[in-house]
C-alpha cells in the first residue's frame, strides 16, 4: 500500500478562471439583502478586494446582514484509481490562508458582532442548513475550526464535540477583537497522529497571535481522522453573519497533505472473507493456522515516508511475488515489513530445522526469485495487529504472523503503540521476558542457508503438505 501527496492552491487572481482551483460556491438558502444604504448582500462571489490595499481578487464569503455562504473546494484526493482496492483518505494536511473578518458598524443588535466563520474538512451535507443556520459552526462529521467573534472564542471541534477553545478574558486579548483584525494568517495543521494545530496571527502585527492545539480521539489505537469514513468530505469555509454587519473575505489558500490510498491492501482471511487489513477492526474474527478464528484485540499502523526511509533502509519494505513462496503462495503480490516473519514449511525446513515449518524474517528471504525490497517512493504505511496469542495468520493467501510481544517489538512499532498495548492489556508485560512464539524463528544465518538450498534445488519454500497446525507445540 503506497502513500501519495496532494497540493491545492487558490489565490482567486485569475479573471478568466474565477473559480479555479475546482471551488464550489453556494449560498446559504433563506439569505436576504440587509447591507447599511441599501446594498445587496453578498455571498461566495469572487470580487477586488476593499480591505487591505492591495487590489487583488478574493473570496467574499458574506458581506451584508442576514447573510450566509460556503466555499468547497478540492475533493479530488476522493477520487480512487482504477487499481485501488478501497477509497483513499486523507491521513494529515496543512492550510494556510489569508482572512479579513470586517465589522461594517452597523450593529442593530447584542454586542454588534458578527457571527463568525468555520474552516472544515468533513461531510459538508451536515452543515447547519435552512434560514439562519449557524455556519459559523461549521461540520457536525469531521474537522472544524470555528472563529466566533459575537461569542468571542475560537474553537477546535471534532464532530461536533469541542476539543479545545480559547475563551476572552478581557477586553484587549485576541479572542475579544476577532472582528477588527484585518489580514489574518490562519494556519491549520493535522498530524498521522490527529494532533490539530491551529496558529493566527494578524500580518501587519505579529505579536496579536492566537495557538491552539487538540487531539482527535483514537479509534481501536488509530488515528481518528484516518479511521473515518470520508467518501463524502471535502474541505470549505462556511460562515455568516445576522443583524449585525459585517464581512468575511478569503484569500490565497495553499492546502496540502498526503492521502494513504492502499492501493494493493493486503487480504486478511476472516470469518466473513477476505478484508483489507486497513478495514480491519477490534473483534473481527481472523483465521489461524492452530486456533480456527480468533478475535483481533488491537490494530496499529504507522508510516515511513521516503525520507525516513532512506536515513533507514533497514525498514524498507519487502515484496513477496506471486507464486514466489509455492503455488498461489501468496496468491498475490504481498508487501511486508523487513522483520515480518512468514511461514516456511518444506522438506528441507524438516531436514535442517527437526520440524516441518519454521517462521524466517522476510528480509532473510531476500536471494528467493520473487522477493525483493519494494519501490516506495512515496513511503510505505505498516499495519500490524494483536490476538490473545501469536498466530500465524493467512495474508494475501500466505502464512504470515500476528504480532508477538517480545523485546523486539520495540524495533517494529512506534514507542507510544507499545505503550498503548501495555495500558490496554497490562497482563502481556511478561511475555517480553518470555515470548510465546507460535512457531520457532530462524537466526539471519541460518535462515540464509535455508534459503540456498530451496534455490539450489529448485524447491519451493512452502509445501501445502508439510504445514501442520500440531507442530505449534514444538515451536520455541
Amino acid at each position: 500500500m503506497a502513500d501519495k501527496t496532494f497540493t491545492y492552491t487558490n489565490d482567486f487572481d485569475n479573471p478568466e478562471s474565477p473559480v479555479s482551483g475546482n471551488l464550489t460556491t453556494t449560498s446559504q438558502p433563506g439569505t436576504s439583502p440587509g447591507n447599511p444604504g441599501g446594498a445587496p448582500a453578498l455571498n461566495t462571489t469572487i470580487q477586488a478586494s476593499r480591505q487591505d490595499g492591495d487590489a487583488d481578487r478574493e473570496l467574499v464569503l458574506y458581506d451584508g446582514r442576514n447573510v450566509g455562504g460556503f466555499a468547497e473546494f478540492f475533493r479530488e484526493p476522493f477520487r480512487a484509481d482504477s487499481d485501488e482496492t478501497a477509497k483513499p483518505v486523507i491521513s494529515d494536511f496543512t492550510m494556510n490562508a489569508r482572512v479579513d473578518l470586517i465589522d461594517n458598524s452597523g450593529a442593530s443588535t447584542g454586542n454588534g458582532k458578527i457571527n463568525g466563520y468555520s474552516f472544515n474538512f468533513g461531510n459538508t451535507s451536515t452543515l447547519p442548513g435552512g434560514t439562519g443556520g449557524a455556519l459559523e459552526n461549521g461540520v457536525s462529521e469531521g474537522l472544524a475550526i470555528r472563529v466566533l467573534p459575537a461569542s468571542d472564542r475560537v474553537q477546535i471541534v471534532w464532530n461536533g464535540t469541542v476539543l479545545s477553545q480559547m475563551v476572552s478574558q478581557n477586553s484587549g486579548d485576541f479572542a475579544a477583537n476577532l472582528e477588527f483584525l484585518r489580514v489574518l494568517n490562519m494556519n491549520v495543521s493535522v498530524s498521522e497522529t490527529g494532533l490539530v494545530r491551529l496558529i493566527m496571527n494578524e500580518e501587519l502585527n505579529t505579536a496579536t497571535k492566537l495557538e491552539l492545539t487538540a487531539q482527535i480521539p483514537q479509534v481501536d489505537g488509530r488515528s481518528g481522522l484516518t479511521s473515518a469514513d470520508q467518501s463524502d468530505w471535502g474541505f470549505s469555509f462556511a460562515g455568516r453573519t445576522g443583524l449585525n454587519a459585517g464581512e468575511v473575505w478569503v484569500d490565497d489558500i495553499a492546502l496540502s497533505g498526503r492521502i494513504v490510498c492502499f492501493a494493493k491492501g493486503t487480504l486478511i482471511t476472516t470469518a466473513t472473507g477476505l478484508k483489507a487489513v486497513e478495514d480491519l477492526q477490534t473483534g473481527d474474527l481472523v483465521l489461524t493456522l492452530d486456533h480456527g478464528y480468533q478475535p483481533l484485540r488491537w490494530i496499529g499502523s504507522w508510516h515511513a515516508d521516503a525520507a525516513t526511509l532512506a536515513a533507514k533502509p533497514q525498514a524498507q519494505p519487502i515484496l513477496i511475488r506471486q507464486n514466489a513462496l509455492g503455488p498461489h503462495m501468496p496468491s498475490a503480490d504481498l508487501t511486508v515489513s523487513p522483520q515480518h516473519r512468514i511461514l516456511v514449511a518444506s522438506a528441507i525446513v524438516e531436514r535442517m530445522c527437526k520440524v516441518p515449518e519454521v517462521c524466517v524474517a522476510a528480509k532473510h528471504l531476500l536471494g528467493h526469485p520473487g522477493v525483493e525490497i519494494a519501490a516506495t517512493p512515496e513511503g510505505v504505511t505498516y499495519y500490524h495487529f494483536l490476538c490473545d496469542a501469536h498466530e500465524i495468520v493467512m495474508a494475501n493467501g500466505a502464512w504470515a504472523e500476528s504480532l508477538l510481544i517480545a523485546p523486539q517489538m520495540y524495533k517494529c512499532l512506534p514507542w507510544s503503540s507499545v505503550t498503548r498495548i501495555f495500558q490496554l492489556f497490562p497482563r502481556l508485560l511478561s511475555l517480553l521476558d518470555n515470548p510465546q512464539p507460535a512457531r520457532a524463528s530462524l537466526a539471519r544465518k541460518q535462515a540464509r542457508k535455508l534459503v540456498e538450498r530451496h534455490v539450489r534445488n529448485n524447491k519451493p519454500l512452502v509445501t501445502a503438505a508439510f504445514i501442520d497446525p500440531k507442530t505449534a507445540s514444538k515451536a520455541g
